[in-house]
């Protein structure tokens, strides 16, 4: 905002924050010299002026005792004399009232009538007359501790009144004869508190009041929950009245205020009254709503009526007229007064609608109530207040928020209308669930026993009324709220007639061009794009189609949705995705209630996904939405001062921008990142529909093989088929630009389908080898791509894989037919590895593939009898030595050398034992010792050796 009016606007801004800064500065400032009044009014009189002068806090902190405490010691005392005074005053008036009511209750048979009556009077004429004196003499606690036992008495003598039977007051029921006693009581109460300027009865008073209506109904005769609601309605409404004849004028909030003393005390009863209030309106009104909707018949129904009545009077009354009251307060009134509506006239509607439709009964005012709550949330302000950022940089033409206060009704009553319409939908929520999934049980029997029973779809049209109402009023309140924020971002309209504004906020609530980002809005915009596809596919069931007419009407909304995503795929594309996202899982999960039915649906989807990811993934220019501006020429001055052309130099007039310099930039930082946000899903959203295009045409295939009544085995080769055109179609989207994540989310499912199909033909051993054949054959094709060289290893080894299995089922036993080609296909890896890394080790190299034959080799010579394998093993191990020292490489040389160091220990093994057995036994021994004794003597020649060879091994590579 510029000018002279901006610059006096934030002057008067600043004016009035300074009054109310001194305003309540002098609020506390009043509230503190009342209390330091108070507390040298309670000081004892021992204590000097100027001590019991300042503040309540110090009064505490000295305990009342002046300057004695701390020349005593300097020690304080924990309890303060005015803390003492009250908990003496508290225990002696509960003494009092305890014995005036065991006096009253047990000794009051050894009086007459006379006598009796003389002595409570007596006392409840003293304990009623005390405080006036006592006040006088600045005792203000002991004067309201005499006026609660006086208090009490009033209800003692009450009692034994009745008890004695005075003027035949024993012939009164109990309970109207206490509805009249405490509502006098109570009243009496309130006017002596209030004449003798005392706190304690105005509570008291005010509490006592509250059982007059309870008690009067249960005098009159009443039994039913309708009657006591009633009741606690009119004592709620009560409440009310005298909260607001005490609190609606400021003058005589101010005398209410006055008389309690202070603001705190003030606040505190009025939060009481309104909590109380507020419970007793709560409590009958669950009362009435529970007995109009458990109503057996129109009379019940008509009886709950008055108390619902009142609710919706109460809470109107609360809502509009009574602005004093707390934001919540009064919104809870409005929601009151929606819900008695709602449920009053749905409750009515129950006997004229047809059988089974009672729930659309509510449905239909909670509907209404919502979308009329929700327009007026929108008229006041409440969706088109100003972001935290915006400050004073929203346009001028905006108009400024209502005050909350104004938006209170509208809020309380949107709440409690959608809460009843939700609460309407949670009854429906079986019903439509069972509807939606029963396909699914005759699917599950088809598929596992290869028939089912005969089954129907079938839905009341109830239910499904009830989603349509509840799709109707998301899409409402969507057009509301689209509507607030076009009024709010004026987007070039500001000066477009009415109908061009209705226009745009339809459009943008239909979502056809979102560009002003809207969390609210994007949020019910969704929910009803997600409630109406089901709403949109039920009705058929509904009207009683046949189950295909069903299935088609939703495959062919998943396959019109994709359509429209290769037309236009630019626009819209959250709301369409969640239309295809609904509509397709629908179709699918309807699909297996008939195997020709699961062989078209996922066949049509597999194939729309695939256009699907091929359409998203394709590269887009970077574009970000701005405003539409529309150019805005200058006005043509007159002809008589418009220069010829000839003098006139030509240039380029330039649209002039909107006076919005600091709202625009944020605009379209909030585009950017919108526009971000919606790449990314795009993005994603193509990378799930390549990878469910591959998991279809698998379904697809084991969907055909069942059919077809096929071996597993058999159905995994179908499998298998499917994976290798994953595979293939991956590697063909890898070579466009852009479809990099695509292709390996493809290539990664195809890969979950090769594995999936190897695990089906693992029953059959045939099937299995020729399985991991076609798949290692698939492995080597794939690593003939630059970025898949690794997919090599994966290949061989399923190619060994397939070698093994089909050795196993020739009965070949010897391990060297399954790991001299393991060994060939490592030791030919590890040496391309070496030759293109030098810096290679000879383990990573050469060590897997020798150990692959030489340990399995070197295990099965020891359970060998024959001599063929020790000597082969040994001639290669020898070989393998010789080639580690000329190489001077560690890994054959240790492997060799180890391997014919234990060929050599076995072919000995035989001999030694055959000497061990011809030898004394001492003979080990002794030759055993002499040997320590000998590396002992050249232990230091040995170690030296040791380290050399060490040092020598460690050299090699």
């Amino acid at each position: 905002m510029t000018g002279p009016d901006a610059s006096e606007l934030w002057q008067v801004r600043d004016e009035l924050s300074a009054l109310d800064a001194r305003r309540g500065w002098l609020v506390r400032r009043h509230d503190e010299l009342l209390a330091a009044l108070r507390a040298r009014r309670d000081a004892p009189a021992g204590v000097p002026a100027a001590a019991s002068a300042g503040t309540p806090e110090s009064v505490l902190a000295d305990g009342g005792g002046g300057g004695r405490g701390g020349a005593a010691g300097g020690s304080r005392r924990e309890v303060s004399v005015p803390s003492a005074r009250t908990a003496l005053l508290i225990v002696g008036g509960v003494l009092v009232i305890v014995a005036a009511l065991v006096f009253t209750v047990v000794s009051w048979g050894r009086l007459g009538i006379g006598g009796r009556a003389a002595v409570l009077l007596a006392l409840t004429a003293c304990a009623l007359a005390l405080p006036r004196p006592l006040r006088r003499r600045q005792l203000t606690a002991t004067a309201e501790a005499s006026a609660a036992v006086g208090l009490a008495l009033v209800l003692l003598d009450g009692y034994a009144a009745r008890q004695a039977g005075l003027v035949s007051l024993d012939r009164i029921g109990a309970a109207g004869y206490w509805a009249v006693l405490t509502l006098l009581a109570g009243v009496g109460a309130a006017a002596y508190g209030w004449w003798q300027r005392l706190r304690l009865p105005l509570p008291v008073g005010f509490l006592v009041a509250q059982l007059p209506g309870p008690l009067a109904i249960a005098a009159w005769g009443g039994t039913t929950t309708v009657d006591y609601a009633t009741a606690m309605i009119v004592t709620a409404a009560v409440d009310f009245a005298v909260l607001y004849a005490l609190t609606a004028r400021a003058t005589g909030y101010e005398r209410f205020r006055d008389r309690l003393g202070g603001e705190r005390i003030a606040t505190a009863l009025v939060t009481g009254v309104q909590a109380v209030g507020g419970g007793w309106a709560v409590l009958g009104g669950a009362l009435a709503v529970t007995h109009a909707v458990a109503a057996h018949s129109p009379a019940e129904v008509m009886r709950a009526w008055l108390p619902l009545g009142l609710l919706a009077l109460l809470g109107v009354a609360l809502c509009r007229g009574f602005r004093t009251l707390p934001f919540g307060l009064r919104s809870g009134g409005a929601g009151a007064a929606v819900v008695a509506v709602i449920v009053a006239v749905g409750a009515g509607l129950r006997y004229v609608v047809p059988l089974g439709w009672a729930v659309v009964g509510y449905a239909i005012p909670a509907a209404l109530a919502t979308v009329w709550t929700a327009a007026a949330c929108a008229r006041h302000g409440r969706w088109t207040k100003p972001a935290k950022d915006e400050g004073p940089s929203v346009p001028p033409s905006v108009p400024s928020p209502v005050p909350p206060s104004e938006a209170a009704p509208a809020v309380g009553g949107l709440i409690a209308a959608s809460t009843a319409l939700l609460l309407a939908g949670v009854v429906v929520l079986p019903e439509l669930a069972h509807a939606l999934l029963q396909p699914l049980t005759p699917g599950v029997a088809r598929w596992r026993n290869g028939h089912a029973a005969q089954w129907s779809w079938q839905l009341a049209a109830a239910p499904l009324i009830v989603l349509w109402l509840l799709v109707s009023v998301l899409a409402a309140t969507a057009v509301l709220r689209a509507r607030a924020v076009e009024d709010r971002h004026v987007d070039g309209l500001g000066n477009a007639p009415r109908s061009a504004r209705a226009v745009a906020a339809v459009l943008r609530a239909l979502a056809v061009e979102n560009r002003n980002t809207d969390g609210l809005g994007d949020a019910l915009r969704n929910a009803w794009v997600v409630a109406a596809v089901p709403a949109l596919l039920l009705v058929p069931v509904v009207l009683g189609l046949p189950y295909g007419w069903v299935l088609a009407v939703a495959t062919g909304t998943a396959v019109a949705v994709v359509v429209d995503f290769v037309r236009r795929p630019g626009s819209a594309f959250v709301p369409r995705l969640l239309v295809l996202a609904v509509s397709g899982a629908l179709a699918l999960m309807w699909s297996w209630a008939d195997r020709a039915g699961v062989l078209a649906v996922w066949g049509t989807c597999a194939v729309s996904a695939a256009v699907l990811a091929h359409v998203l993934s394709a590269p887009t220019a970077p574009s970000v939405p701005s405003v539409s501006i529309a150019p805005v020429v200058p006005p043509v001055p007159p002809t008589s001062s418009v220069p010829s052309a000839s003098s006139m130099p030509i240039e380029p007039i330039e649209p002039i921008e909107p006076t919005e310099p600091s709202a625009r930039p944020a605009e379209r930082a909030t585009a950017r990142v919108a526009t971000a946000r919606v790449a990314t899903a795009r993005v994603t959203t193509a990378r799930v529909a390549g990878a469910f295009a591959a998991l279809a045409l698998g379904v697809e295939a084991v969907a055909s093989g069942r059919t077809a009544d096929l071996p597993w085995h058999l159905i995994g080769f179908a499998v298998l088929a499917v994976a290798l055109v994953s595979a293939g179609a991956a590697a063909a989207w890898h070579r466009l630009p852009g479809r990099e994540q695509v292709s390996a989310t493809v290539e990664g499912t195809g890969y979950a389908l090769a594995a999936l199909a190897l695990a089906l033909t693992a029953s059959h051993a045939d099937a299995l080898s020729l399985a991991l054949a076609v798949t290692g054959l698939a492995g080597l094709a794939i690593a003939l791509r630059p970025d898949r060289r690794r997919a090599a290893l994966a290949g061989t080894a399923l190619l060994i894989a397939s070698s093994w299995v089909r050795l196993a089922l020739a009965d070949i036993t010897l391990p060297e037919a399954y790991t001299l080609p393991v060994t060939v296909v490592a030791l030919v890896i590890g040496h391309r590895r070496r030759t293109s890394i030098p810096e290679t080790g000879s383990w990573p190299a050469y060590g897997p593939g020798l150990g692959a034959t030489m340990l399995p080799s070197l295990a099965a010579t020891w359970t060998d009898p024959n001599w063929l394998r020790p000597l082969l093993l040994g001639t290669a191990a020898l070989l393998l030595t010789v080639i580690g020292v000329r190489s001077r490489l560690q890994a054959p040389l240790i492997v060799g050398g180890g391997v014919l160091m234990t060929v050599g220990l076995h072919e000995l093994a035989p001999a030694v034992v055959q000497v061990l057995g011809l030898i004394p036994r001492w003979l080990p021994l002794a030759a055993a010792g002499l040997l320590l004794l000998l590396l002992g003597a050249t232990y230091e020649k040995r170690i030296d050796e040791a380290r050399r060879l060490r040092d020598t091994v460690r050299s090699m590579r």
